[in-house]
């Protein structure tokens, strides 16, 4: 009997992997709901079997492992210590868009979606407590693999958290297009040719002396910081892609990216439903994801397909959409149809010119007088006017391949330098050295070059407009169109070719589509 009971306990004990240390300080206080809820602090319970069957990592990780810590000390503060946390980000007369605690904002309860829709995470706070601290509303959650000064991904926090483990996945992607934000931040001027102005503006992280030179009325450290946050709250860190508190599994479970976790996860930013159901009109997902929000989801979507089941990445490089494999995937499942046209006069006309038939997104952009979380800046980006277009326009890439668009009108306002009108361009960009953030764990500076075939984005400028009626308050604005929206809807405005009832001419704010 007595060996019996030995080879049982033995089988037990070998059959669980735990990862969390039953003497450490972490489990002896977050593991003892009493005494969470003794400190006014219940909702930081957390059962340690639990997390463990969430995180689904073989017992590998423990709680100092991602959040760092003393897991010796049983003081607070001492545990405290360079403790990593999620936190929110506020906006009001204090806070201009940046980070608060959970605590300082008396929200503590726990983060994961409470409804349906994108902003269903975001707690709304204890009122008394945000205008203590001056925030007006809480608009964004952020992770703690991110800088809470400047709200940018932050490689040397991954390093030392998730690079535990996954060392040279972390590697890969700190050094990635993605993980250092490449091509956005090869935009450093609102007037340069190539890679020319664009609608999500040009990169202000280390770039403000660059963006005050071009600027015709005063810019503030204090507006390029603002805007700077702005742009970095978009960008995806480990947790953004990785963390999976959307897939009601508890608040520590984690999986392979999917379609939700690539649009938002339900984290309040709209990661590529920014750029795919807003800007470029012919997203994957649509629904609350689209705007107008009532564009209808495709068989895709309904089937279950994935975004990396067409956009694979390799050692954490994300092919682009004009990328051969991402267009080859066609023919995984529509293998004979691909053939088909391959060999047919239509060999050159991508698959989507034909199978988009409505498109939405933006009716302009205008980068104008502006406010960014409460800082006025010359360079506030106005889009609140969408529509949708039945059929979209065909232009030929620079790969020699049509495809559909859907052009609209862009401008920035408060320019120095003047700019003549140009052919159809893609989105090309010269080599060229960006400084990087070393601050945050990034080189001193990196290397950025694009081809003309590597992007399907295109633009047309049409050069800049002096306007003297409001001097200095406007000194001209760069103009063009964006081929890949069309523009709906009966007048033009005269000035700018943007639809009647713009908002950036109405108030003498903006100039000329870009």
């Amino acid at each position: 009997m007595r060996t019996v009971i030995a080879v049982v306990l033995l089988l037990v004990t070998a059959g669980t992997a735990w990862g969390f240390d039953p003497g450490s300080g972490c489990v002896a206080c977050h593991g003892n709901q009493g005494k969470m809820r003794e400190l006014g602090a219940e909702a930081m319970y957390l059962d340690p079997a639990r997390v463990d069957q969430e995180v689904n990592m073989q017992g590998k990780p423990t709680c100092v492992d991602c959040h760092l810590g003393d897991p010796r000390a049983l003081d607070k503060e001492a545990a405290h210590q360079g403790v990593l946390r999620p936190f929110l980000v506020g906006a009001g007369k204090k806070l201009k868009g940046e980070a608060i605690s959970r605590e300082a904002a008396g929200a503590l309860q726990p983060l994961k979606p409470k409804g349906e829709g994108m902003n269903s995470m975001l707690p709304k706070g204890d009122p008394q407590k945000l205008e203590q601290a001056g925030v007006k509303k809480i608009v964004g959650i952020e992770w703690h693999d991110r800088d809470r000064e400047t709200m940018a991904y932050a490689p040397q926090v991954a390093e030392k958290t998730c690079g535990r483990c996954h060392a040279k996945e972390v590697k890969d992607y700190n050094r990635s297009a993605k993980g250092l934000m490449k091509h956005q931040r090869a935009y450093r001027d609102w007037s340069e040719k190539l890679p020319g102005p664009q609608n999500c503006g040009m990169w202000f992280g280390q770039n403000e002396e660059a963006l005050k030179a071009g600027t015709a009325v005063p810019y503030s450290p204090a507006q390029n910081a603002a805007s700077d946050r702005s742009c970095n709250m978009c960008h995806a860190t480990c947790n953004d892609c990785h963390f999976k508190p959307v897939a009601n599994k508890g608040t520590h479970a984690f999986g392979k990216p999917d379609t939700p976790s690539c649009y938002g996860g339900g984290r309040a930013s709209i990661c590529h439903a920014g750029p795919m159901d807003r800007r470029r009109g012919a997203g994957y997902m649509r629904g609350e994801y689209s705007f107008p929000a009532n564009l209808p989801q495709g068989a895709h979507v309904k089937a279950g397909i994935q975004c990396l089941d067409c956009h694979k990445p390799v050692n954490h490089q994300f092919g682009h959409l004009a990328a051969d494999d991402a267009r080859k995937s066609c023919a995984e499942c529509h293998g004979e149809i691909v053939k088909a046209v391959n060999s047919s006069p239509h060999g050159k006309v991508d698959c989507t010119s034909c199978h988009i038939t409505v498109s939405g997104a933006y009716q302009y952009t205008f980068w104008g007088q502006g406010n960014t979380f409460g800082v006025e800046t010359p360079y506030g980006k106005h889009k609140e006017y969408y529509g949708t277009r039945d059929l979209p326009t065909i232009i030929k890439n620079a790969a020699g391949r049509w495809i559909p668009v859907k052009p609209y009108p862009m401008a920035v306002m408060n320019q120095t330098r003047e700019l003549g009108p140009t052919k159809l361009l893609f989105r090309a960009i010269p080599k060229r050295n960006i400084p990087g953030n070393p601050q945050i764990g990034e080189p001193l500076t990196f290397e950025v070059a694009r081809k003309a075939t590597d992007v399907n984005d295109a633009f047309i400028v049409v050069g800049t407009r002096r306007r003297q009626e409001r001097p200095p308050f406007q000194r001209s604005g760069l103009g063009g169109a964006r081929p890949g929206r069309q523009s709906q809807g009966g007048g033009y405005c005269s000035l700018c070719g943007a639809p009647q009832g713009c908002l950036g001419c109405q108030r003498g704010r903006s100039l000329h589509p870009l």
